[in-house]
């Protein structure tokens, strides 16, 4: 698809990091923005910084994705306003890392509402205009969880496998009406998910998990470069982004050497029980 200047890009999750990235980089291209995130201050952060690189944001506001409520009236005012969107992306999403038997309902509950009901919204209310007008690009940004299944991930890997599927799906569905459809599968990028994620069952201040988002902060990628390969990807209508080399080699373990691919999910394992369990029980 080409992205031209003008365009009407709507982006959930532009408080920070991937979100935040590609609605700048968006900016710079000439497009018009309608923006979102649960975090209002750093909204208004992200917009602050679209104007004074004279970018133009047409409409923002704080919402949380996992309301339909929410996301139909916001969907509404702009549709009225401005019309169909011509790019549309669901960055939005939380982590949760943790064993079975240290989550409750609640965890899955708010994991699976952000992470899939929070798109479904936004297709919902978005993507019917789009067809009317017979064009555009959906931009789901998953995670290498919903491709693959790494140790304390349930109730994420859930969430983003549902995304990833419901991707493949619309891909054909609505190519009918000339509507691409990009999802984005990240390894670790540096965002302040990092510092948010919540991880049960262990000290979250303790030396244990400092070393994990050592470990994590090694191979992450900036979300620039992330945004950078968003918008690649739409300009070639590419439907998977795979954002890392480790990721790739991961996930072509998955399929071509599952030995391999067994030997570095049990090693992942080992190292996240470690901080759960004593030595030697894990």
């Amino acid at each position: 698809m080409k992205i031209e200047k003008g365009a009407k890009i709507f982006i959930t999750g532009a408080a920070s990091g991937i979100g935040r990235s590609v609605a700048i980089a968006m900016s710079a291209l000439g497009c018009r923005l309608f923006l979102t995130d649960i975090n209002g201050k750093g909204l208004e952060e992200t917009v602050a910084m679209i104007s004074k690189r004279s970018g133009e944001v047409c409409r923002f506001q704080a919402l949380d994705v996992s309301s339909y409520e929410e996301v139909k009236a916001f969907a509404d005012e702009i549709h009225k306003n401005s019309g169909p969107m011509d790019i549309v992306m669901n960055v939005a999403g939380i982590a949760l890392f943790a064993l079975i038997e240290d989550m409750t309902h609640n965890h899955w509950q708010k994991v699976i509402a952000i992470n899939l009901w929070g798109p479904i919204h936004i297709i919902e209310c978005f993507v019917p205009e789009m067809i009317r007008a017979k064009k555009g690009q959906i931009v789901n940004v998953a995670s290498v969880a919903g491709l693959m299944g790494p140790p304390w991930h349930a109730a994420y890997s859930a969430s983003k496998a549902g995304l990833v599927g419901m991707s493949e799906v619309l891909r054909l569905d609505l190519r009918q009406h000339n509507i691409g459809v990009t999802v984005v599968c990240p390894g670790g990028v540096d965002t302040p998910l990092k510092n948010t994620v919540e991880i049960l069952g262990v000290d979250n201040r303790g030396e244990y998990v400092k070393e994990l988002k050592q470990r994590f902060a090694k191979h992450a990628i900036s979300p620039d470069k992330v945004a950078e390969q968003i918008i690649a990807a739409i300009r070639k209508n590419k439907f998977m982004v795979i954002t890392s080399g480790d990721v790739k080699f991961a996930y072509l373990c998955k399929h071509y050497f599952p030995p391999l691919y067994n030997l570095i999910l049990n090693h992942i394992s080992r190292l996240m029980n470690a901080g759960r369990y004593p030595k030697g029980k894990n």
